[in-house]
């Protein structure tokens, strides 16, 4: 054992231009990776034996090649650089994206978080997410969006793949500039731009074991409250005499107004 802790001490030692910090055990590691926009990307590993090397933790999205094991630290170091430059479009997007907008959720963005929920107005958010290689998908409204509706739909089929993201949210909802006009769009916190809403049900803003806020769910212009969603998709299951929903869509009335409300506990 006493051999084989040197070896793996010495290869720590012989790891360049990485940095490179021991947990709570000597077989644990943190090394912090740049990358060319002088990003700084941590990756967690733990040593199991010789030519044994696991990825524990990584703050960017899962990939296949988190489960594999590894015979060096080295090879690890070159398989993570290598992704985190294949992702250069991804973090620009989202990057991009946080600088713009008033980001609703998540609470705590980072490069881990594939999606991101955006401010349109007081009561209508936009959901996108973006792949690896920096495109758009699965977009789409959350609220009351009658007004802003027609236009996703027309942007749908204008979007273009070789401008930026928020350049097509810019031409999508004819938002000429992020100025003063268009304040709710704007990168400013969103605590000084949007007060805070707490579900209507459970009456908090963050749930300890759920990263969601409070969403503008009901459709109807004159209600203003908001839900977690799994706070109202279980009022509607409790009102329903807790049947299974159909399709996993729970229906029924906002607990506020009465007005039909529909709720999943899945995003779209």
């Amino acid at each position: 054992m006493e051999q084989i802790d040197k070896t793996y001490l010495n290869e720590i030692k012989n790891v360049d231009n990485v940095n490179v910090y021991f947990g709570k055990t000597l077989e644990e590691l943190k090394c912090v990776i740049s990358d060319d926009g002088f990003r700084e990307h941590e990756i967690f590993i733990k040593f199991s034996g010789p030519r044994k090397y696991e990825i524990t933790k990584v703050n960017l999205p899962h990939l296949p090649y988190q489960d594999e094991v590894y015979n060096s630290i080295n090879e690890i170091i070159d398989t993570f650089r290598n992704h985190v430059i294949n992702l250069s479009n991804y973090f620009f997007e989202l990057e991009q994206i946080d600088q713009f907008c008033s980001i609703m959720e998540p609470l705590h963005p980072t490069y881990k978080d594939e999606y991101r929920k955006i401010a349109l107005d007081e009561r209508t958010w936009l959901h996108i997410e973006v792949t690896p290689d920096g495109a758009a998908k699965n977009i789409y409204l959350i609220g009351q969006s009658e007004a802003w509706n027609d236009k996703l739909q027309k942007g749908f089929l204008t979007w273009d793949h070789d401008k930026s993201i928020i350049d097509n949210i810019i031409s999508t909802f004819d938002i000429s500039s992020f100025s003063n006009k268009h304040h709710i769009i704007l990168s400013e916190p969103v605590t000084t731009m949007l007060e805070k809403q707490h579900c209507a049900i459970c009456l908090c803003e963050e749930l300890p074991d759920n990263p969601s806020v409070p969403q503008p769910i009901c459709q109807n212009n004159a209600c203003g409250v908001y839900y977690h969603r799994s706070c109202l998709y279980e009022w509607l299951l409790a009102s329903a005499g807790g049947r299974p929903p159909a399709f996993g869509v729970a229906t029924g009335s906002c607990p506020t107004c009465c007005h039909p409300i529909a709720c999943s506990l899945l995003e779209k």
